[in-house]
Parts: structure tokens; C-alpha cells; sequence
């Protein structure tokens, strides 16, 4: 399983200073606009100073942005048979207001709705041949198409809301190494669902809520590129809190555990009493329903008789000691292919004894991987977009769970932490 909420309150000044950066100096230059009954105009218009937002209870943004609007009215046109022709400059200072509701589309693209231009700052009228005309609707329909445009294509692209997710997926997707202590496992993440919302608030904030849910694969060897998923289609959702819970899978093969257990305790000798010990040869593992199937080789050392060679096999339930650190085998069943080791009442006894020092010295100590799992999981959480850096608080990594599979032991490791952010200046 995994799954990572992230939920930011991005400042409005902030996105400010980011559109005023990709924000043209030149809004428009165009000639020869139609504007109906014989008028043409021409028309420049050019910013004037810093666009500024502030968001209004319902969501919405309202924009305001001085301008520059230059240009001319020309009166082509026949009256009583004579052609009259006539040209009319204006250069007037505006501060246009706009209210509009951005809305993030599935293709990471921005939409504008409901946009309405408010006011731009002062009424615009002109006298053509005594007439008063009024074209401020002209200016208003060019503003509107101008900052529809601007905003959709260049200002609100410097969110840019997938580079953010792709940022995040460059360095979370990333396999990550983790020792099990006997060897070694590449975790990496198969993403599901990738979910976003974005809203603007009253209290002057954008709020972004990314998360992202699928699985964590765990395998021997380092994946190829190839091999490795991307991101999925957006889905636009609500994203609750604010945390990453990973538990990834770590495998350790019978064979490895065997390996271990063979380097320590191999050539061991248990003493069941004043003439009897007992010299540990070789074990294997295997594979019994729930539990794991721990054989291990013996010769059976006996003061005045024959030393015996036989194979006892633990039938046991592996659990996590918590306080140590490690993975013990409990719940034990015993059975002995020597019976004749045991010759009498009392010496059964004895299998009591070899139970219980098999089960203190068969451990697999596993503080070993999981403090570089922590490690792994502090990489995997850190990692910058271009509006913001961030960082994991308080990780936590615990096992979760342990189950024997027919060839190995896996280990579920569930790694929890919580989210910091730190924005760009």
C-alpha cells in the first residue's frame, strides 16, 4: 500500500509575483479592428504596473492590472453619397478589474470561468462628428479577450500543476535500495490514482491538495527504466490531510535465512545434561501453511554410547519482538527423526530444552534495515517543485506484518511520517 496527501496553502502575494513574471509587457498590438457601422480601430496595449489578486468568498479571483490603452478610432463611412473619413486618437490610463474562477482541467490545463470584466477604471467616450460614442464595450471586449488568453496560456501556466506532480513523482517514483540485513530489496511505488483539487480561499490563499494511492513493489534486482510506471491520469477530487503511508514489502529467501542461521549457530553445541550434548550441522528452511519449517541436522554426542546423527524439524509462527528488534519463532511444533535419541520418559524432557534454545538463539535481527529504511523513506519524501521545496517530519518505520510464502519470508514494513513545506522565494 501507498499513499501520499499533500495539502498546500499557497499565499496569494506569491502567485502574484509568479504571473507578474510571465506576465507580457505588451498585452496587444492589433490594427484594423472591426467594430461595426464603419469603425476601425487600432489598437496597443501595454501593462503599466504589477497585476494584483485578491479572492472572494465564492472562490473566484478578482484582478486588477493598470494599462496603457493607445491607439485610434477611424469613421470610414458614406453619408448622403459622400464618402467621410476621419480618425481619432486616444491614449487613456485604465485599471481594468476582472473577476473570473479558475478551474483545472484533466488535462492539467487551465479553464477561466464565468469571467466578467467589472470595470476599467473610468468611463471612455469619444466625439465622432458631434456624436458621443461610447466604446468602452469595445475595450472591455478586448481586455477580456486579452487577459483570457494571457492568463490560460502564460500567467496561470506558471503554477504549472503537472510540472509539480512530475517533479514529485522524479524523486518519490525513484527504486530505493533497502538492506535486509542478509541482502537487499528495490522498493519502488505503482501508482493507482493520482488526485488533485485546488481552490482559492477568503482568507487569501490558493489551496492544492495532491494525492497520489497504489502499491509498493519490492524485488531482488534494481528495475530497468523500461520497467518502471508513470504517473496516472488526473483525477480531480477533494485530498484530505497531510502525510505519506508507505508499507512496502521485504523479502528474505529461505535460502538466505538458512545461510544465516548457518553462520551462527552452525558447529553450536546445546547441552541437555551432564553426558549428553548436542552439535547443530546444517538447517534449511522451508515452507508449512502458516508457518515456517526450520530443520536443522544434528549429532547427538552421548558419554559412553554411540553418537547419534538425526534431523529435528520446528514447525513455528515467525512474530516481531518489538523491544529487540527482531524476528523470533514462536507457537512452535517439534518433531524428531531420530526417535531413539530419546530413550525414556525423562529424556523427552529434553525436547522441551532444544525447543526453547532453538527458539532464543533462531533470530534474525532486523534493526538492521530498518533504520535504512528510514533513510530510504526520508529520500523518497524529499524533493522540490518550482514553487516550493519539501520534506518529511516524524518518520516513523515499524514492521507490520510477517508471512511465510512457499519460498520466502516477507516482511511488511509500513513507514509513516508527516509533510513540510517550504516555499520558493
Amino acid at each position: 500500500m501507498a499513499s501520499i496527501r499533500l495539502n498546500l496553502d499557497v499565499p496569494l502575494p506569491f502567485i502574484e509575483a509568479r504571473i507578474n513574471q510571465g506576465l507580457n509587457e505588451q498585452l496587444v498590438d492589433e490594427e484594423g479592428l472591426e467594430l461595426g457601422d464603419g469603425l476601425v480601430a487600432d489598437l496597443l496595449l501595454e501593462k503599466r504596473g504589477n497585476l494584483s489578486l485578491s479572492a472572494t468568498d465564492q472562490g473566484k479571483l478578482q484582478l486588477g492590472l493598470p494599462v496603457l490603452a493607445n491607439g485610434s478610432i477611424r469613421l470610414e463611412k458614406r453619408i448622403f453619397g459622400q464618402k467621410v473619413s476621419t480618425a481619432l486618437p486616444f491614449r487613456e490610463e485604465l485599471r481594468p478589474e476582472i473577476l473570473f474562477l479558475p478551474a483545472l482541467q484533466n488535462d492539467w490545463s487551465f479553464d477561466l470561468e464565468e469571467l466578467d470584466i467589472l470595470s476599467l477604471g473610468k468611463p471612455l467616450s469619444l466625439d465622432v462628428l458631434g456624436f458621443q460614442m461610447d466604446f468602452e464595450p469595445f475595450v472591455k471586449k478586448q481586455v477580456a479577450s486579452i487577459m483570457e488568453n494571457q492568463l490560460r496560456n502564460g500567467a496561470l501556466a506558471a503554477l504549472d500543476f503537472k510540472n509539480l506532480a512530475e517533479s514529485f513523482w522524479s524523486s518519490f517514483g525513484k527504486p530505493r535500495y533497502i538492506s535486509n540485513g542478509l541482502s537487499g530489496n528495490y522498493v519502488y511505488p505503482q501508482p493507482d490514482e493520482l488526485i488533485i483539487h485546488q481552490r482559492f480561499t477568503s482568507s487569501q490563499q490558493l489551496q492544492i491538495g495532491i494525492g497520489l494511492t497504489g502499491e509498493m513493489l519490492s524485488q531482488k534486482d534494481r528495475p530497468l527504466a523500461t520497467e518502471l510506471p508513470s504517473l496516472p491520469p488526473l483525477t480531480l477530487a477533494e485530498v484530505e490531510e497531510n502525510e505519506l503511508d508507505l508499507t512496502f514489502p521485504i523479502v528474505l529467501s529461505y535460502e538466505e535465512i538458512a545461510s544465516y542461521l548457518n553462520q551462527t549457530l552452525k558447529d553450536s553445541v546445546l547441552v541437555l545434561d551432564s553426558k549428553t550434548r548436542m552439535l547443530a550441522e546444517n538447517f534449511t528452511l522451508g515452507h508449512h501453511g502458516d508457518r515456517v519449517l526450520v530443520s536443522m541436522q544434528f549429532l547427538g554426542l552421548r558419554e559412553g554410547k554411540k553418537d547419534l546423527q538425526g534431523t529435528f524439524h520446528l514447525a513455528a509462527k515467525p512474530r516481531f519482538n518489538k523491544q529487540n528488534q527482531t524476528i523470533e519463532f514462536s507457537d512452535i511444533e517439534f518433531k524428531l527423526e531420530t526417535p531413539d535419541f530419546f530413550t525414556n520418559t525423562a529424556n523427552w524432557l529434553k525436547r522441551r530444552k532444544i525447543r526453547k534454545t532453538i527458539q532464543k538463539r533462531a533470530v534474525i535481527p532486523v534493526n538492521e534495515y530498518l533504520e535504512p529504511a528510514k533513510a530510504s523513506l526520508m529520500e523518497m519524501g524529499a524533493w522540490q517543485s518550482p514553487i516550493a521545496s519539501f520534506g518529511l517530519q516524524n518518520p516513523e518505520v515499524q514492521v507490520k506484518g510477517i508471512y511465510p510464502t512457499r519460498t520466502d519470508l516477507v516482511i511488511h514494513v509500513r513507514a509513516t511520517a508527516g509533510i513540510e513545506t517550504r516555499f520558493i522565494e
